[in-house]
């Protein structure tokens, strides 16, 4: 094509637009360049009869036949677009099919910034695509509705844009339901797999730690163009004080009535239910088993009494110093503030208060102050229920919620408090 039109200006003499188009890049040479810049280090170009030809780090010229199919499709994805005519509306169908998701987006996006002169819309799976692409509109299609086997309607969020969301965020929003449920701990720890069963109608995130669901939180909900989408985040109690609830609770955060995620795991109510199903296979005597895993864990916790009521005055002494901190305004209104925090005092009140609970076989006190992941504990619980270590109990646990919406429930309740439509 560009051989042809640089012909047509050479018999028709005209010379200015001979200058014009010798300065223009070839389609070839646009399309290396932005194979290279796309990762794909391959240089194609037109051989002898006219056949298409490629190399790769400097070897010899050989058939584009023999390249794989994702970069053959790369090649033909890029040559459509680059040749196509002004104003063109260009449908991209999943280019994820036939492309690696680290070639989509910088290959996809090198192409529609070369044309702004055609218009693109891509069908795609891959949230990453949309991200890249900043100034792009986006439709989510979540479902398509069936009335007499014709399409009665689509079920659509439509996303305008979304500039002020960092990409892992709208990365997330973009792969996931109308509720996300941001919760702490990550990939392999012992909350997304509870939280996703206990809430099935929703998208669990896990986020790391408590800041960072906050964050998660804050973003969506700061974000008009996302309306469509309800965040919610659900975080340890922490032995948190009442002010940092309330702050959390007014950016749509809950703080659980639970010290961590194993308060519901290793509450006797759910041992009870767990022991149950391990008994009707292997029977005994489930009163029995219960009665011991809780002395053994309440010994267990005796061992580490010292250790477990050091981390709660920590975080008591911490709260104390942050509570500290100038408020909006105050420094401006001028004055100081002096305080001196008895760290002795801080240990003392947690020890007193383990011990009493110890005392008392209380395991439920303990397990909503302390953690007692930090102790053997858990390990005792499972060993006295004839588990054959903590992974199997979970596992039952877990499987337990699978089946029976009455466990579902329970636990639930054991959490809080929780927003009505979290669990609509």
């Amino acid at each position: 094509m560009r051989a042809r039109k640089i012909a047509q200006a050479v018999d028709a003499k005209k010379t200015d637009e001979v200058d014009k188009l010798s300065t223009q890049s070839s389609v070839f040479a646009i399309l290396n360049r932005l194979l290279r810049l796309a990762s794909l280090d391959i240089i194609v170009s037109i051989g002898a009869n006219d056949e298409i030809m490629a190399t790769r780090n400097g070897s010899k010229p050989y058939s584009i036949s023999q390249l794989s199919d994702g970069e053959r499709s790369a090649i033909l994805i890029a040559a459509n677009v680059l040749t196509a005519p002004a104003g063109t509306l260009l449908l991209i169908d999943e280019p994820e099919r036939h492309l690696h998701r680290s070639i989509i987006s910088p290959l996809l996006s090198l192409l529609l910034s070369e044309r702004p002169d055609c218009a693109f819309i891509v069908s795609t799976h891959e949230p990453l695509l949309p991200v890249d692409l900043p100034g792009s509109r986006v439709l989510l299609t979540r479902a398509c509705v069936y009335e007499n086997d014709k399409v009665a309607y689509y079920d659509i969020d439509f996303l305008e844009n979304a500039t002020e969301i960092d990409d892992d965020l709208k990365t997330t929003i973009l792969g996931e339901r109308r509720k996300i449920v941001f919760v702490e701990g990550g990939k392999h720890s012992l909350d997304k797999p509870l939280y996703s069963l206990l809430f099935p109608n929703t998208s669990i995130v896990a986020k790391g730690n408590c800041r960072e669901v906050e964050n998660a939180v804050v973003g969506i909900r700061g974000a008009d163009e996302l309306h469509w989408v309800k965040p919610f985040g659900l975080v340890d109690h922490d032995s948190s004080e009442p002010e940092r609830i309330a702050d959390l609770q007014s950016k749509g955060v809950i703080p659980l009535n639970v010290y961590s995620v194993e308060s519901i795991y290793y509450h006797p109510k759910v041992q009870k239910l767990a022991g149950e199903k391990l008994a009707a296979v292997v029977g005994g005597d489930l009163a029995k088993k219960l009665e011991k895993a809780n002395s053994d864990a309440i010994e267990a916790i005796r061992d580490k009494a010292e250790h477990l009521s050091a981390r709660i005055a920590e975080r008591s002494a911490r709260a104390q110093v942050f509570s500290l901190l100038p408020k909006k305004g105050e420094v401006a209104a001028g004055g100081k503030r002096t305080a001196e925090i008895d760290f002795t005092k801080c240990f003392q009140v947690e020890a007193a208060n383990i011990k009493t609970l110890i005392d008392a076989s209380d395991f439920v006190g303990v397990l909503k102050r302390y953690p007692v992941r930090e102790s053997r504990a858990l390990d005792a619980i499972a060993k006295a229920l004839n588990f054959v270590d903590r992974a199997q109990y979970e596992a039952t646990v877990r499987n337990l919620l699978m089946d029976d919406s009455e466990a579902v429930k329970l636990a639930r309740d054991l959490l809080g408090a929780l927003p009505a439509d979290l669990i609509a």
